[in-house]
């Protein structure tokens, strides 16, 4: 399997998007008031909430948690679309956004225990992307740690190698061959942990992701009129 090392930085960020925001809000300095003129008006959900899937594995919520959890995204959703579709200044959405973000974790607060709460928190892109391969590949239990574990050696590897592109004046190229030399060994440790019909299957996932991720949105086909159970 090739450029598993690339596609997967690319899942890892698609995943999880704003999970950050939410669990630990916290202002950021001056690239925000840019980024918010780039808002697309739209009734579109909150991209900083997490897949209310995920949360139900990865912090075992019961039952009752969970139709709780529901209620108050949907809840946060409308209130995301009414303040994203309002004539505000980017400021002025900046500082709404940050408010609602913080209300959602003090309702969320409201519904999980501490240690629920704390999980959340110290949740990360490597546990995340592993939690939806696991799903998607049918990972044992052992495979699922032996890749997450693989997974956070790559973010470590990669922050090594950007500290070390900064501190040594490496050129681009350099780089780009530091990276393509950690992929071939990301490459090689993923698929001994993977079945020949698992690699396939997560060729098939990074080849669906990068597609959507590279088409222009003009040509990004409508969303179904009906949710996806």
């Amino acid at each position: 399997m090739r450029r598993v090392l690339q596609s997967c930085l690319l899942l890892m960020t698609m995943t999880v998007i704003g999970l950050v925001t939410l669990a630990q809000d916290a202002p950021n300095g001056s690239g925000n008031a840019k980024a918010s003129q780039q808002f697309t008006r739209s009734a579109a959900p909150d991209p900083a909430l997490p897949p209310l899937s995920m949360l139900t594995r990865l912090l075992a919520l019961t039952p009752e948690q969970e139709q709780k959890v529901r209620q108050i995204f949907a809840e946060h959703n409308k209130t995301y679309s009414e303040l994203m579709t309002g004539k505000l200044s980017a400021r002025e959405r900046q500082t709404q956004l940050r408010d609602l973000r913080r209300n959602l974790q003090k309702k969320l607060e409201s519904v999980l225990t501490p240690q629920q709460m704390q999980k959340l928190r110290n949740l990360d892109p490597e546990t995340m992307l592993v939690d939806r391969l696991t799903v998607a590949l049918k990972l044992t239990e052992q495979q699922s740690q032996q890749l997450l574990a693989v997974m956070r050696e790559q973010s470590a590897a990669i922050r090594a190698i950007d500290k070390e592109t900064e501190q040594k004046g490496w050129s681009e190229q350099q780089r780009k061959e530091k990276l393509a030399d950690l992929r071939k060994q990301i490459d090689d440790k993923v698929n001994r942990i993977l079945t020949p019909e698992q690699q396939q299957k997560l060729k098939q996932i990074l080849q669906g992701e990068t597609n959507t991720a590279n088409t222009p949105p003009e040509e990004k086909k409508p969303a179904p009129s009906a949710p996806t159970p």
